[in-house]
């Protein structure tokens, strides 16, 4: 199977056998004998290109689920014979990276120093494509945008979706802030890509309003020193205006919430690791 994949997506024997580290008679052998043992052509090779036929094409799907799954065994037989050691590898918002996960992955390493911490930064939305993608094993998601494919565990009470300002700005002392008054400000926000952008511009969009955005990034730090020299207003989760002496939250007139939870493959098994850091957060 792991060969018959390999020149399926190098449509190459000689570069599967470079690929494989394989004499390339050995490649072909091992294909011509998967053709005999389910009676159908597997390639077409017409004018020396390699093609998958229909059946092949089939079969590839298939391949690579069950090389995926074999994969998956080995890791967990592994886990179960040492029992220690693995890797988390978590997708999750960069504000959530910056100021939720930290003193987690700290208390969590402290407890566990044999297992290793990946943790990539791209969004919510990006994290769940990763996770679909298989690039990584979890992610931290928006439960209520979750994919049908995904498990998801939510991780606590939900966040509260807030107006950040400068301590030192005229809104500062304001309590609630409607969002059209908002919209009129300058603002600073993520990049399009982003959830919390597009939920900017699907409310903006039912006000029939324009956002008036003043710089957009994905750099969390500097949209945080930006709206505190007063460059704009920014739009972001409670927890972050509160762990930022320099910034202010306000609340909208039309409270917003942010619902976030851990979320897997549906039917793909969880590392050790992986469900030992979940178990981790969720009960700290």
């Amino acid at each position: 199977m792991q060969i018959f994949q390999m020149v399926a997506e190098e449509g190459s024997f000689t570069k599967a056998a470079n690929r494989l580290h394989m004499a390339q008679p050995a490649v072909s052998i091992a294909v011509r004998k998967l053709e005999e043992d389910v009676g159908l052509p597997l390639f077409s090779r017409a004018d020396k290109k390699v093609n998958l036929t229909s059946e092949g094409g089939i079969l590839l799907q298939h391949a690579r689920t069950i090389l995926m799954q074999f994969e998956q065994a080995k890791l967990e037989m592994s886990e179960l014979q040492a029992m220690e050691g693995g890797r988390v590898n978590l997708g999750t918002s960069v504000l959530m990276g910056s100021y939720y996960f930290p003193d987690k992955i700290a208390a969590f390493r402290q407890q566990y120093p044999q297992i290793s911490v990946s943790v990539i930064g791209e969004g919510t939305r990006r994290a769940q494509q990763l996770l679909l993608d298989g690039e990584i094993d979890m992610a931290l998601v928006n439960v209520n945008d979750a994919a049908d494919e995904l498990e998801v565990k939510p991780l606590g009470a939900p966040e509260e979706i807030v107006a950040c300002v400068a301590r030192s700005h005229p809104l500062a002392s304001q309590q609630r802030i409607s969002f059209t008054d908002f919209l009129a400000e300058p603002l600073v926000v993520y990049r399009e890509g982003y959830y919390m952008r597009e939920l900017i511009e699907a409310k903006a969009a039912a006000l029939d309003l324009m956002p008036n955005i003043a710089v957009e990034t994905n750099v969390s730090h500097l949209m945080i020193n930006l709206i505190e020299q007063q460059q704009g207003l920014g739009f972001c989760i409670r927890r972050v205006a509160d762990q930022e002496p320099g910034l202010s939250a306000i609340s909208f007139e039309e409270p917003m919430f942010l619902e976030l939870g851990f979320a897997w493959k549906r039917n793909r098994y969880v590392s050790k690791a992986n469900q030992a850091f979940m178990d981790f957060v969720l009960s700290s």
